[in-house]
Protein backbone atom coordinates (compact mmCIF):
# COMPACT_ATOMS: atom_id res chain seq x y z
CA UNK A 1 0.00 0.00 0.00
CA UNK A 2 3.09 2.35 1.40
CA UNK A 3 4.25 1.55 -2.42
CA UNK A 4 1.61 2.87 -4.49
CA UNK A 5 1.15 5.57 -2.47
CA UNK A 6 4.89 6.84 -3.03
CA UNK A 7 4.60 7.23 -7.46
CA UNK A 8 2.31 10.01 -7.76
CA UNK A 9 4.39 12.01 -5.58
CA UNK A 10 7.82 10.96 -7.43
CA UNK A 11 5.91 11.91 -10.53
CA UNK A 12 5.04 15.11 -9.63
CA UNK A 13 8.55 16.03 -8.25
CA UNK A 14 9.76 15.13 -11.61
CA UNK A 15 7.09 16.90 -13.57
CA UNK A 16 8.18 19.90 -11.68
CA UNK A 17 11.54 19.36 -12.53
CA UNK A 18 11.66 19.16 -16.13
CA UNK A 19 9.38 22.40 -15.93
CA UNK A 20 12.42 24.36 -14.15
CA UNK A 21 15.07 23.00 -16.05
CA UNK A 22 13.10 23.48 -19.71
CA UNK A 23 12.68 27.40 -18.31
CA UNK A 24 16.43 28.09 -17.04
CA UNK A 25 17.11 26.56 -20.65
CA UNK A 26 15.12 28.76 -22.31
CA UNK A 27 15.78 32.12 -19.95
CA UNK A 28 19.72 31.17 -20.68
CA UNK A 29 19.14 30.93 -24.24
CA UNK A 30 17.62 34.53 -24.78
CA UNK A 31 20.25 36.27 -22.45
CA UNK A 32 22.72 34.72 -24.54
CA UNK A 33 21.14 36.01 -28.01
CA UNK A 34 20.25 39.31 -26.19
CA UNK A 35 24.41 39.55 -25.25
CA UNK A 36 25.93 38.49 -28.51
CA UNK A 37 23.23 40.66 -30.68
CA UNK A 38 21.02 38.94 -33.79
CA UNK A 39 23.11 38.15 -37.06
CA UNK A 40 21.48 40.45 -39.72
CA UNK A 41 23.45 39.27 -42.31
CA UNK A 42 25.30 36.55 -43.16
CA UNK A 43 29.43 36.78 -42.80
CA UNK A 44 30.40 36.60 -46.34
CA UNK A 45 33.56 35.28 -46.54
CA UNK A 46 34.49 36.04 -50.22
CA UNK A 47 38.63 35.97 -50.93
CA UNK A 48 37.73 39.53 -52.43
CA UNK A 49 35.37 40.97 -49.38
CA UNK A 50 38.13 40.33 -47.12
CA UNK A 51 40.90 41.29 -48.70
CA UNK A 52 39.30 44.99 -49.35
CA UNK A 53 38.49 45.28 -46.12
CA UNK A 54 41.75 44.20 -44.96
CA UNK A 55 43.53 46.93 -47.35
CA UNK A 56 41.22 49.53 -45.60
CA UNK A 57 42.34 48.41 -42.25
CA UNK A 58 45.99 48.71 -43.38
CA UNK A 59 45.69 51.74 -44.46
CA UNK A 60 43.60 53.74 -41.75
CA UNK A 61 46.45 52.09 -39.66
CA UNK A 62 49.17 53.64 -41.63
CA UNK A 63 47.40 56.92 -41.57
CA UNK A 64 47.08 56.88 -38.01
CA UNK A 65 50.32 56.01 -37.52
CA UNK A 66 51.64 58.65 -39.40
CA UNK A 67 49.45 61.28 -37.71
CA UNK A 68 51.08 60.19 -34.79
CA UNK A 69 54.67 59.98 -35.65
CA UNK A 70 54.08 63.29 -37.13
CA UNK A 71 52.62 64.93 -33.96
CA UNK A 72 56.44 64.05 -32.11
CA UNK A 73 58.29 65.99 -34.89
CA UNK A 74 56.30 69.17 -34.80
CA UNK A 75 56.77 69.43 -31.05
CA UNK A 76 60.48 68.52 -31.29
CA UNK A 77 60.69 71.42 -34.19
CA UNK A 78 58.80 73.63 -32.45
CA UNK A 79 60.88 72.61 -28.50
CA UNK A 80 64.47 73.20 -31.10
CA UNK A 81 62.65 76.92 -32.07
CA UNK A 82 62.19 78.15 -28.95
CA UNK A 83 65.48 76.69 -27.74
CA UNK A 84 67.31 78.45 -30.12
CA UNK A 85 64.94 81.79 -29.56
CA UNK A 86 66.00 81.70 -25.88
CA UNK A 87 69.74 81.26 -27.03
CA UNK A 88 69.93 83.70 -29.46
CA UNK A 89 71.91 86.71 -27.92
CA UNK A 90 70.01 90.41 -27.71
CA UNK A 91 70.46 92.11 -30.11
CA UNK A 92 72.74 95.59 -30.38
CA UNK A 93 71.35 98.60 -29.71
CA UNK A 94 71.44 100.47 -33.03
CA UNK A 95 73.96 103.02 -33.92
CA UNK A 96 72.54 106.34 -33.44
CA UNK A 97 72.85 108.19 -36.59
CA UNK A 98 71.63 111.56 -37.84
CA UNK A 99 68.28 111.44 -40.02
CA UNK A 100 69.35 112.36 -43.60
CA UNK A 101 67.94 115.68 -44.26
CA UNK A 102 67.76 117.09 -47.94
CA UNK A 103 70.37 120.22 -48.49
CA UNK A 104 68.28 123.03 -48.27
CA UNK A 105 70.33 125.79 -49.16
CA UNK A 106 69.98 127.46 -52.56
CA UNK A 107 71.65 126.92 -56.23
CA UNK A 108 75.35 128.74 -56.56
CA UNK A 109 74.88 130.55 -59.87
CA UNK A 110 78.59 132.45 -59.56
CA UNK A 111 80.15 129.52 -61.42
CA UNK A 112 84.12 131.39 -60.28
CA UNK A 113 82.76 131.38 -56.53
CA UNK A 114 81.84 127.84 -56.72
CA UNK A 115 84.87 126.40 -58.39
CA UNK A 116 86.65 128.43 -55.32
CA UNK A 117 84.68 127.09 -52.81
CA UNK A 118 85.03 123.40 -54.57
CA UNK A 119 88.84 123.36 -54.10
CA UNK A 120 88.65 125.13 -50.25
CA UNK A 121 86.26 122.40 -49.27
CA UNK A 122 87.61 119.58 -51.04
CA UNK A 123 91.33 120.37 -49.91
CA UNK A 124 89.43 120.32 -46.30
CA UNK A 125 87.65 117.04 -46.72
CA UNK A 126 90.81 115.30 -47.96
CA UNK A 127 93.16 116.67 -45.17
CA UNK A 128 89.92 115.49 -42.23
CA UNK A 129 90.13 111.81 -44.23
CA UNK A 130 94.01 111.92 -44.01
CA UNK A 131 94.32 112.74 -40.41
CA UNK A 132 92.03 109.98 -39.17
CA UNK A 133 92.71 107.56 -36.82
CA UNK A 134 94.30 104.54 -38.72
CA UNK A 135 92.55 102.49 -35.88
CA UNK A 136 89.04 104.69 -34.99
CA UNK A 137 86.73 103.55 -32.20
CA UNK A 138 82.70 103.21 -32.55
CA UNK A 139 82.53 106.59 -31.29
CA UNK A 140 85.10 107.88 -34.12
CA UNK A 141 83.49 106.83 -36.97
CA UNK A 142 80.18 107.23 -35.90
CA UNK A 143 81.82 110.98 -35.47
CA UNK A 144 82.47 110.97 -39.13
CA UNK A 145 79.59 109.68 -40.89
CA UNK A 146 77.79 112.00 -38.83
CA UNK A 147 80.09 114.88 -39.84
CA UNK A 148 79.59 114.34 -43.37
CA UNK A 149 76.16 113.91 -43.60
CA UNK A 150 75.26 116.89 -41.93
CA UNK A 151 78.16 118.77 -44.29
CA UNK A 152 76.56 117.75 -47.20
CA UNK A 153 73.23 119.36 -45.60
CA UNK A 154 74.47 122.89 -45.19
CA UNK A 155 76.84 123.26 -48.08
CA UNK A 156 76.58 126.67 -49.32
CA UNK A 157 76.45 125.33 -53.17
CA UNK A 158 72.77 123.91 -52.63
CA UNK A 159 72.42 122.21 -55.99
CA UNK A 160 75.85 121.06 -55.44
CA UNK A 161 74.73 119.46 -52.19
CA UNK A 162 72.36 117.65 -53.32
CA UNK A 163 73.93 115.92 -55.82
CA UNK A 164 76.73 114.77 -52.89
CA UNK A 165 73.90 113.64 -51.01
CA UNK A 166 73.00 111.09 -53.92
CA UNK A 167 76.44 109.53 -53.84
CA UNK A 168 76.23 109.61 -50.13
CA UNK A 169 72.97 107.18 -50.43
CA UNK A 170 74.53 105.06 -52.84
CA UNK A 171 78.26 104.96 -51.92
CA UNK A 172 77.83 105.79 -47.96
CA UNK A 173 80.89 106.65 -45.99
CA UNK A 174 83.84 103.68 -45.47
CA UNK A 175 85.73 104.68 -41.98
CA UNK A 176 87.30 101.29 -41.09
CA UNK A 177 90.28 103.31 -40.59
CA UNK A 178 92.26 105.89 -42.40
CA UNK A 179 93.34 104.64 -45.41
CA UNK A 180 89.98 103.23 -46.07
CA UNK A 181 88.22 106.61 -45.32
CA UNK A 182 91.12 108.19 -47.79
CA UNK A 183 90.49 106.06 -50.68
CA UNK A 184 86.53 106.22 -50.43
CA UNK A 185 87.12 109.99 -50.41
CA UNK A 186 89.32 110.12 -53.40
CA UNK A 187 86.80 107.77 -55.31
CA UNK A 188 83.72 110.00 -54.46
CA UNK A 189 86.05 113.33 -55.53
CA UNK A 190 86.60 111.46 -58.69
CA UNK A 191 82.99 110.67 -58.76
CA UNK A 192 82.15 114.27 -59.09
CA UNK A 193 84.93 114.74 -61.56
CA UNK A 194 83.70 112.36 -63.95
CA UNK A 195 80.73 114.79 -63.82
CA UNK A 196 82.00 117.77 -64.06
CA UNK A 197 83.96 116.08 -66.95
CA UNK A 198 87.25 117.12 -65.12
CA UNK A 199 90.73 114.72 -64.72
CA UNK A 200 90.31 111.90 -62.75
CA UNK A 201 92.41 111.98 -59.37
CA UNK A 202 95.35 109.35 -58.83
CA UNK A 203 93.91 107.73 -55.49
CA UNK A 204 97.57 105.83 -54.89
CA UNK A 205 99.20 109.07 -53.95
CA UNK A 206 96.07 110.60 -52.07
CA UNK A 207 97.71 109.85 -48.67
CA UNK A 208 101.37 111.75 -50.04
CA UNK A 209 99.53 114.47 -50.99
CA UNK A 210 97.79 115.91 -47.60
CA UNK A 211 99.52 115.64 -44.45
CA UNK A 212 98.59 112.55 -42.33
CA UNK A 213 99.25 114.19 -39.29
CA UNK A 214 101.78 111.16 -38.33
CA UNK A 215 105.21 112.96 -38.35
CA UNK A 216 107.45 113.25 -35.80
CA UNK A 217 107.28 117.43 -35.45
CA UNK A 218 103.87 116.67 -34.23
CA UNK A 219 104.61 114.28 -31.36
CA UNK A 220 105.61 117.26 -29.33
CA UNK A 221 103.70 118.19 -26.34
CA UNK A 222 100.21 119.91 -27.31
CA UNK A 223 98.65 122.35 -24.84
CA UNK A 224 95.11 122.20 -25.86
CA UNK A 225 95.27 118.25 -24.29
CA UNK A 226 96.33 119.29 -20.91
CA UNK A 227 98.69 116.56 -20.22
CA UNK A 228 97.08 113.75 -22.16
CA UNK A 229 97.96 112.29 -24.90
CA UNK A 230 96.31 112.11 -28.00
CA UNK A 231 96.08 108.43 -28.04
CA UNK A 232 94.19 108.66 -24.45
CA UNK A 233 91.61 110.78 -25.83
CA UNK A 234 90.97 108.33 -28.10
CA UNK A 235 90.75 104.84 -26.05
CA UNK A 236 88.02 106.96 -24.27
CA UNK A 237 84.42 105.79 -24.68
CA UNK A 238 81.73 108.34 -24.49
CA UNK A 239 78.74 106.99 -22.27
CA UNK A 240 74.78 108.29 -23.30
CA UNK A 241 73.29 109.94 -20.15
CA UNK A 242 70.39 108.59 -18.69
CA UNK A 243 67.36 110.82 -18.67
CA UNK A 244 67.16 113.03 -15.30
CA UNK A 245 64.09 114.34 -13.43
CA UNK A 246 63.83 117.86 -14.11
CA UNK A 247 61.60 120.17 -12.10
Amino acid sequence: MLKYSRRPIVTTISLIALVCIIYYMSSSSQNLESSLGKVRSPINLNSDTLQSNLDSLLQREVSEQGKNAQKPLENAASGQQQQAQAQAPAQAAPKEEVEVVQAFMPKMANETLKAELGRATWRLFHTILARYPDEPSEHERTTLTNYITLFAQVYPCGDCARHFQKLLSKYPPQTKSRKTAALWGCDIHNKVNERLKKPQYDCTKILEDYDCGCGADEEAPDYTLKGESIKHLQGLKVEKEEKQRGG
